[in-house]
């Protein structure tokens, strides 16, 4: 029978040489899922749009050009001017004109200045959300792929499990053969044999519940057998510096779109004020039509030259009351952004901790899977002997087990809490 503990010695030579690799599947599943999921394509048109939005603000400076025209039948005819022709003067009926007009904005109150600056904000908030999803999205692959691995490894552990069994039972049934033992104690092994077994099944669902999950993040057939590694790695993570809370200030999307969204409030102040300041507005034109310049029924060309000020006076409070309103929505974004400077100081904070915990969790794990591992060989060889009885050895592989298992979520547990890190720091990256 093949002894515990020298399969433990195998799987802690496998991880040595495993430690401080990286698993190249995690960095392939979070492009695809980057790639493949709505929210992250939803986040990119809306940049894009905010983008088409800032194009428009600038053009809000240059020159702009109109045509018009109008049409008026008139029942009673109007009566024009005398002419030498007509002495009696004109009858005018049909009214129309067509016109090309250039105007030219040059003072309006600081609106077209701030309304372009807005439109940069929107951008940039539009950007960082863009980054947002996509830090979202990738820490959901490390979560999906890792419980994949996970559950993986731990189906593979209920077939050691079952098997361990299975072999202790053969042992059983030699010694009933030798009649130094009763039935009842095969039975019991039986029992939990059985019991491993319904594990086994248990698992295999699990595994293949959560490699649909994986594939519909990174949009391949539900059915789709995805490559990913048997078992997890001991991730090897870095000491973070002594100022990580200044760097993920500067690195997390949270922070950038706060922070702009605040800016595009401030802007927003400034418009609404703009509306109560002087403006000042040029243009020229051309039109022709009927009736003509010296009021002839003959249409005539003319031309036109205007300047137009406006000086808002009085409004009975109105532009104070408006601009407080907006002030009161930057005050809010304002309380928006301290509030996301304290969550991401958490998040870090915390992370680490999570960190640090899950590491000590593995380190503890590993010798107490040996200690188990040993314990169940011992037993084994006790009842060989007579010494041991058989729930002894049962309850042996069965604490073996739970090492086992212990060990396979620290292991989880560590990966996910450096991918949260990473995601804390606003740190990751689908390169290697």
């Amino acid at each position: 029978m093949k002894r515990i503990s020298n399969s433990f010695l195998l799987i802690l030579f496998s991880v040595c040489l495993m430690y401080g690799q990286q698993d190249t599947y995690i960095f392939k599943y979070r492009s695809q899922a980057v790639e493949y999921q709505q929210a992250v394509k939803a986040a990119q048109s809306g940049l894009e749009g905010a983008n088409s939005l800032l194009d428009a603000s600038k053009a809000g400076f240059l020159p702009k050009v109109d045509m018009d025209g109008y049409y008026n039948f008139n029942g009673v005819p109007m009566q024009l001017a005398a002419t030498p022709d007509s002495p009696d003067g004109q009858e005018l009926s049909h009214m129309y004109e067509l016109g090309l007009w250039v105007s030219q904005p040059v003072l309006t109150g600081g609106y077209l200045k701030n309304t372009r600056s807005l439109a940069m904000a929107r951008t940039d908030v539009a950007r960082s959300f863009v980054g947002l999803t996509e830090q979202n999205t990738m820490l959901e692959a490390d979560i999906r792929y890792l419980t994949v691995v996970a559950r993986k490894e731990i189906s593979e552990l209920t077939k050691k499990y079952r098997d361990a069994i299975g072999q202790f039972e053969q042992v059983i049934q030699d010694r009933v053969d030798e009649e130094v033992v009763g039935m009842n104690e095969l039975y019991q092994a039986r029992v939990r044999f059985n019991d491993a077994q319904y594990e086994v099944i248990s698992m295999e669902k699990e595994y293949k519940v959560s490699l649909m999950e994986l594939n519909r993040l990174i949009g391949v057939p539900m059915m789709t057998e995805t490559e990913h590694l048997d078992s997890l790695l001991v991730v090897d993570w870095k000491s973070p510096e002594a100022d990580r809370v200044d760097k993920a200030l500067q690195m997390r999307p949270e922070v950038s779109l706060k922070e702009n969204e605040m800016m595009m409030n401030q802007f927003d102040e400034k418009i609404t004020a703009s509306y109560y300041n002087p403006q000042i507005n040029v243009g020229a034109g051309g039109t022709y039509g009927a009736p003509s310049p010296g009021l002839l029924t003959e249409p005539g060309p003319n031309y036109h030259v205007n300047a137009n000020l406006a000086i808002p006076i009085f409004y009975w409070g109105q532009k104070k009351s408006m601009v407080f309103a907006k002030q009161q929505v930057t005050e809010q974004s304002k309380l928006e952004l301290e509030r996301t400077v304290d969550m991401v100081t958490l998040q870090v904070t915390a992370a680490y901790y999570e960190l640090e915990r899950s590491q000590d969790q593995v380190d503890f794990a590993v010798g107490a899977l040996d200690n188990a591992g040993k314990n169940a060989d011992v037993m084994l060889d006790r009842y060989r002997e007579g010494l041991s009885s058989v729930l002894e050895v049962l309850d042996a592989q069965l604490f073996w087990q739970k090492s086992y298992n212990n060990y396979i979520n620290a292991k989880f547990e560590l990966n996910i809490a450096n991918s949260t890190y990473l995601k804390a720091m606003g740190e990751l990256s689908i390169a290697e």
